[in-house]
């Protein structure tokens, strides 16, 4: 029946947002093997939807998946990382731009609750990382311009676990947060061009800590995986 195919679809699609959540906040990270089975238990659905989401976070290049049915997240190299930081600036400033000029004044406590709760994790690199998350997103969704933000959020399924390097050190986290910071009052004032410069600082101070720590990693002969110790 045409009522049972929706619900399928339904359930893929939330399998689906589910695990690419938990990859662009780094709950699962680049190089991390993943199995199709645990991964099943543990969301309490059947093996197709999992295999279906699976498949889908390929194609977006989030996922590997070789020919023995072996699967981890994907990681990125130094270049990889240059190249989707430019991207990122690229979309996310138009994001940013349009939520100036597009968002409701009665959006801005909105913001602000969430800008709020990102300051009070500051050092908890997991919840970090969620609210950032959270705060960038409530942003771009008032551009009113959802292909656009289902861009950037692709973008993030890939780069975004590579922001916990960033957030284990605090002085990046203080630097980020004067960013962020600057992106509420732009919104607020309605001023695209400060909303353009705290974007471009907050990507490209995370960028290029990612690729030192990239560098580093290569130079020590271990580059498949990052470890949250």
């Amino acid at each position: 029946m045409e009522f049972e195919k929706i619900e399928k679809k339904t359930l893929r699609q939330k399998v689906y947002e589910q695990l690419k959540e938990k990859m662009t906040t780094a709950e699962i990270l680049p190089g991390e093997q993943i199995s199709l089975r645990e991964l099943a238990k543990s969301l309490g659905v059947s093996l197709m939807p999992v295999r279906e989401a699976l498949w889908q976070l390929e194609s977006e290049k989030v996922v590997v998946i070789e020919s023995n049915r072996r699967m981890w997240v994907n990681s990125l190299s130094p270049q990889e990382v240059d190249e989707i930081s430019k991207i990122r600036v690229m979309l996310e400033t138009m994001a940013g731009e349009m939520a100036c000029e597009l968002r409701p004044r009665s959006s801005l406590a909105k913001v602000e609750k969430i800008l709020a709760g990102l300051h009070g994790y500051v050092g908890a690199h997991e919840e970090y990382l969620k609210q950032n998350w959270k705060y960038h997103f409530v942003i771009y969704s008032l551009s009113q311009a959802p292909n656009l933000v289902d861009l950037i959020m692709g973008l993030w399924a890939r780069y975004g676990p590579y922001l916990y390097l960033v957030t284990r050190q605090k002085a990046d986290v203080i630097y980020a947060m004067h960013a962020h910071d600057a992106m509420y009052q732009a919104l607020a004032d309605g001023d695209k061009k400060a909303m353009a410069m705290a974007i471009q600082d907050d990507l490209g101070t995370a960028a290029e800590s990612i690729k030192i720590f990239l560098e580093r990693q290569a130079a020590e002969g271990d580059s498949t995986q990052i470890s949250r110790d």
